[in-house]
């Protein structure tokens, strides 16, 4: 089998692997076994102040990450000039769909920490307030939502729209599942922001 052979036979099989309906499954059944086994073994046995430093390090990185490639890098990429129309839709219904696997696992992790924490805090006689625990919740169920609804709807739309239209009707075909993915990934930004900036204070005191 040729290079150029191996190459087309590894973008197929990720490319189904993406667009499978039970693939965000198969991301969160490992990663929670993971997380397990992590929990045990690291978790457990972390100071409390390392458990808000992780936190305040995983909200910051997923925060810049999200805003990188949702806001920034994806709608520059999709401008080029060097690609077609039908390269750049493609393109990018990939890129978030990379980027929603990776972020059912974060948010395995993300919040494991946060139950863990949380814990400590109440065996203290801390206090939690709503805004925080909302800001840790708002982007797993954001996640959940896009894995789950938005992202397989974008992606049959697509694939049913590359069968029958041209691509200026692409774009009028689904705009509103496009921009319901859009706003919610801006309500993500918003919860990751609080967490990482309360967790980051905290780390402060």
């Amino acid at each position: 089998m040729s290079k150029a052979n191996n190459t087309n036979w590894f973008s197929n099989c990720c490319a189904h692997l993406l667009e499978d309906p039970m693939t965000s499954v198969k991301v969160l059944v490992p990663s929670v076994a993971i997380e397990v086994i992590l929990h045990k073994k690291i978790w457990q046995k972390t100071s409390l102040r390392t458990l808000t430093l992780c936190l305040a390090g995983i909200n910051a990185y997923w925060f810049a990450t999200t805003l990188n490639w949702s806001f920034l890098e994806t709608p520059f990429f999709l401008k080029s000039p060097h690609l077609t129309d039908e390269q750049k839709i493609g393109y990018g219904r990939q890129r978030f769909n990379w980027l929603n696997k990776i972020e059912i696992a974060v948010t395995v992790l993300g919040l494991d920490l946060y139950c863990e924490w949380r814990k400590r805090i109440i065996d203290n006689n801390g206090y939690i307030d709503a805004c925080l625990a909302r800001s840790i919740w708002i982007p797993a169920t954001v996640t959940a939502i896009q894995a789950v609804y938005l992202l397989p709807k974008l992606n049959e739309k697509a694939k049913q729209n590359t069968l029958t239209t041209t691509v200026n009707d692409k774009c009028a075909a689904f705009p509103k599942s496009h921009r319901a993915y859009i706003g919610f990934e801006a309500v993500k930004l918003t919860g990751l922001a609080v967490a990482g900036l309360r967790f980051g204070r905290m780390l402060t005191l």
